[in-house]
Protein backbone atom coordinates (compact mmCIF):
# COMPACT_ATOMS: atom_id res chain seq x y z
CA UNK A 1 0.00 0.00 0.00
CA UNK A 2 1.31 3.70 -1.32
CA UNK A 3 0.41 6.49 0.81
CA UNK A 4 0.90 10.03 0.99
CA UNK A 5 -0.04 11.67 4.39
CA UNK A 6 -1.04 15.99 3.72
CA UNK A 7 -0.95 18.42 6.28
CA UNK A 8 -2.45 20.77 4.25
CA UNK A 9 -1.84 24.56 5.01
CA UNK A 10 -1.61 27.59 2.26
CA UNK A 11 1.75 29.10 3.88
CA UNK A 12 3.45 25.38 5.07
CA UNK A 13 1.86 22.55 3.18
CA UNK A 14 3.71 19.33 4.63
CA UNK A 15 3.43 15.51 3.06
CA UNK A 16 4.48 12.25 4.04
CA UNK A 17 4.70 9.58 1.69
CA UNK A 18 4.51 6.11 2.47
CA UNK A 19 6.26 4.13 -0.24
CA UNK A 20 7.43 -0.05 -0.26
CA UNK A 21 7.52 0.77 3.76
CA UNK A 22 10.03 3.41 3.38
CA UNK A 23 8.53 7.56 4.53
CA UNK A 24 9.74 9.94 2.88
CA UNK A 25 9.06 13.82 3.72
CA UNK A 26 8.43 16.94 0.99
CA UNK A 27 7.44 20.36 2.26
CA UNK A 28 6.68 23.67 -0.43
CA UNK A 29 7.13 26.57 3.11
CA UNK A 30 6.47 29.95 2.42
CA UNK A 31 9.05 32.07 3.49
CA UNK A 32 10.95 29.55 6.34
CA UNK A 33 13.78 30.68 6.92
CA UNK A 34 17.20 29.50 4.89
CA UNK A 35 18.53 28.14 8.10
CA UNK A 36 15.83 26.05 8.89
CA UNK A 37 15.11 24.70 5.58
CA UNK A 38 19.08 23.59 5.57
CA UNK A 39 18.51 21.47 8.93
CA UNK A 40 15.12 19.75 7.10
CA UNK A 41 17.17 19.35 4.38
CA UNK A 42 19.92 17.55 6.11
CA UNK A 43 17.52 15.85 7.67
CA UNK A 44 16.37 14.47 4.48
CA UNK A 45 12.96 16.44 4.32
CA UNK A 46 13.10 17.22 0.58
CA UNK A 47 12.42 21.51 0.55
CA UNK A 48 10.54 22.69 -2.55
CA UNK A 49 11.32 26.67 -2.66
CA UNK A 50 8.04 29.02 -3.85
CA UNK A 51 7.77 32.07 -5.67
CA UNK A 52 4.27 33.17 -5.03
CA UNK A 53 3.88 36.55 -3.39
CA UNK A 54 1.36 37.61 -0.97
CA UNK A 55 -0.91 40.01 -2.17
CA UNK A 56 -1.27 43.10 0.63
CA UNK A 57 -3.21 45.44 -0.88
CA UNK A 58 -6.97 46.28 0.05
CA UNK A 59 -8.83 45.51 -3.41
CA UNK A 60 -11.06 42.52 -3.06
CA UNK A 61 -11.29 41.56 -6.40
CA UNK A 62 -7.61 41.25 -7.08
CA UNK A 63 -6.97 39.75 -3.74
CA UNK A 64 -9.72 36.85 -5.24
CA UNK A 65 -8.02 36.70 -8.21
CA UNK A 66 -4.69 36.50 -6.49
CA UNK A 67 -5.49 33.57 -4.76
CA UNK A 68 -7.14 31.49 -7.09
CA UNK A 69 -3.48 32.12 -8.83
CA UNK A 70 -1.67 31.33 -5.98
CA UNK A 71 -3.64 28.38 -5.10
CA UNK A 72 -3.56 26.85 -8.76
CA UNK A 73 0.19 27.30 -8.22
CA UNK A 74 0.74 25.66 -5.60
CA UNK A 75 -1.10 22.54 -6.09
CA UNK A 76 1.10 22.57 -9.75
CA UNK A 77 4.00 22.42 -7.51
CA UNK A 78 2.98 20.23 -5.31
CA UNK A 79 2.16 17.64 -8.18
CA UNK A 80 5.44 18.06 -10.30
CA UNK A 81 6.73 17.27 -6.68
CA UNK A 82 5.42 13.86 -6.18
CA UNK A 83 7.02 10.48 -7.28
CA UNK A 84 7.25 9.86 -10.30
CA UNK A 85 5.29 6.44 -11.10
CA UNK A 86 2.36 7.32 -8.54
CA UNK A 87 -0.98 5.78 -9.68
CA UNK A 88 -4.75 5.24 -9.17
CA UNK A 89 -4.21 2.80 -6.77
CA UNK A 90 -2.23 5.43 -3.90
CA UNK A 91 -4.26 6.81 -1.18
CA UNK A 92 -4.53 10.31 -0.21
CA UNK A 93 -5.03 11.27 3.17
CA UNK A 94 -5.79 14.49 4.35
CA UNK A 95 -5.97 16.16 7.79
CA UNK A 96 -9.00 18.26 8.23
CA UNK A 97 -9.66 21.74 9.11
CA UNK A 98 -9.67 22.08 13.00
CA UNK A 99 -13.25 23.09 14.70
CA UNK A 100 -11.72 26.40 15.84
CA UNK A 101 -11.27 27.15 12.22
CA UNK A 102 -13.43 29.92 10.65
CA UNK A 103 -13.92 32.61 8.82
CA UNK A 104 -12.35 33.78 5.87
CA UNK A 105 -9.17 32.09 6.27
CA UNK A 106 -11.25 28.46 6.54
CA UNK A 107 -12.97 29.12 3.19
CA UNK A 108 -9.45 30.25 1.50
CA UNK A 109 -8.10 27.00 3.04
CA UNK A 110 -10.78 24.79 1.97
CA UNK A 111 -10.63 26.84 -1.74
CA UNK A 112 -6.88 25.59 -1.68
CA UNK A 113 -7.41 21.91 -0.66
CA UNK A 114 -9.92 21.43 -2.88
CA UNK A 115 -7.83 22.79 -6.17
CA UNK A 116 -5.18 20.22 -5.09
CA UNK A 117 -7.73 17.53 -4.85
CA UNK A 118 -9.08 18.28 -8.06
CA UNK A 119 -5.86 18.27 -9.68
CA UNK A 120 -5.13 15.14 -8.05
CA UNK A 121 -8.18 13.46 -9.36
CA UNK A 122 -7.04 14.86 -13.07
CA UNK A 123 -3.45 13.03 -12.25
CA UNK A 124 -6.19 10.04 -12.32
CA UNK A 125 -6.17 9.25 -8.65
CA UNK A 126 -10.15 8.69 -7.79
CA UNK A 127 -11.74 10.58 -5.64
CA UNK A 128 -12.98 7.23 -3.48
CA UNK A 129 -8.94 6.95 -3.02
CA UNK A 130 -8.99 10.19 -0.89
CA UNK A 131 -9.45 10.14 3.02
CA UNK A 132 -9.76 13.39 5.05
CA UNK A 133 -9.59 12.48 8.75
CA UNK A 134 -10.50 15.01 11.87
CA UNK A 135 -7.86 16.09 14.00
CA UNK A 136 -8.70 14.65 17.06
CA UNK A 137 -8.63 11.78 14.79
CA UNK A 138 -5.46 11.76 14.03
CA UNK A 139 -4.48 12.70 17.53
CA UNK A 140 -5.49 9.88 18.55
CA UNK A 141 -3.91 7.47 16.28
CA UNK A 142 -0.88 9.06 17.80
CA UNK A 143 -2.03 8.80 21.59
CA UNK A 144 -1.92 12.46 22.18
CA UNK A 145 -6.16 13.40 22.49
CA UNK A 146 -6.23 13.66 26.13
CA UNK A 147 -7.25 17.37 27.33
CA UNK A 148 -4.40 19.49 27.40
CA UNK A 149 -2.08 17.32 24.92
CA UNK A 150 -0.46 20.15 22.28
CA UNK A 151 1.69 19.79 19.16
CA UNK A 152 4.78 19.11 20.88
CA UNK A 153 3.33 16.24 22.21
CA UNK A 154 2.44 14.64 18.66
CA UNK A 155 6.38 15.55 17.75
CA UNK A 156 7.62 13.82 21.33
CA UNK A 157 5.44 10.36 20.13
CA UNK A 158 6.88 10.77 17.06
CA UNK A 159 10.18 10.55 18.25
CA UNK A 160 9.35 7.25 19.89
CA UNK A 161 7.69 5.33 17.77
CA UNK A 162 9.11 5.88 14.09
CA UNK A 163 12.71 5.19 12.37
CA UNK A 164 12.62 7.10 9.61
CA UNK A 165 15.23 9.47 8.76
CA UNK A 166 13.60 12.24 10.20
CA UNK A 167 13.15 10.55 13.25
CA UNK A 168 16.31 9.52 13.88
CA UNK A 169 18.09 13.50 13.22
CA UNK A 170 15.63 14.86 15.57
CA UNK A 171 16.32 12.25 18.40
CA UNK A 172 20.04 12.28 17.51
CA UNK A 173 20.37 16.11 18.09
CA UNK A 174 17.00 17.12 19.67
CA UNK A 175 18.53 20.91 20.45
CA UNK A 176 19.43 21.22 16.80
CA UNK A 177 15.39 20.98 16.27
CA UNK A 178 14.49 23.79 19.37
CA UNK A 179 14.39 27.23 19.62
CA UNK A 180 15.93 28.97 22.43
CA UNK A 181 12.57 28.79 24.28
CA UNK A 182 12.69 24.92 24.51
CA UNK A 183 9.82 24.98 21.64
CA UNK A 184 10.07 22.50 18.41
CA UNK A 185 11.40 24.59 15.52
CA UNK A 186 8.56 26.23 13.02
CA UNK A 187 7.28 23.68 10.47
CA UNK A 188 8.37 20.51 12.36
CA UNK A 189 4.90 19.92 13.59
CA UNK A 190 3.15 19.92 9.69
CA UNK A 191 5.49 17.29 9.26
CA UNK A 192 4.82 15.33 11.94
CA UNK A 193 1.11 15.72 11.36
CA UNK A 194 2.11 14.49 7.85
CA UNK A 195 3.15 11.23 9.56
CA UNK A 196 0.07 10.51 11.96
CA UNK A 197 -1.92 11.09 9.31
CA UNK A 198 -0.04 8.29 7.27
CA UNK A 199 -0.47 5.95 10.35
CA UNK A 200 -4.36 7.06 10.87
CA UNK A 201 -4.89 5.75 7.59
CA UNK A 202 -2.60 2.53 8.05
CA UNK A 203 -4.22 2.02 11.53
CA UNK A 204 -8.17 2.04 10.11
CA UNK A 205 -7.01 0.07 6.68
Amino acid sequence: MNIIGFDFSINKPAACLYFNGNYTFLSWPFELRDDLKKIYRDAGVNIIDRTDKKYKEKDSSEKMRQEVQNSVYLSELIITNLPDGYTKDWKIVFEGLSYNSAGDKAIQLGGYKYILMKDLFDEGIPFANMTTYAPITIKKTAGCSKKGMKKADMINAFMHSSSCDLAQAINSNPSLFKKRTGTWIDHLDDLVDAYWAVETYLAKN
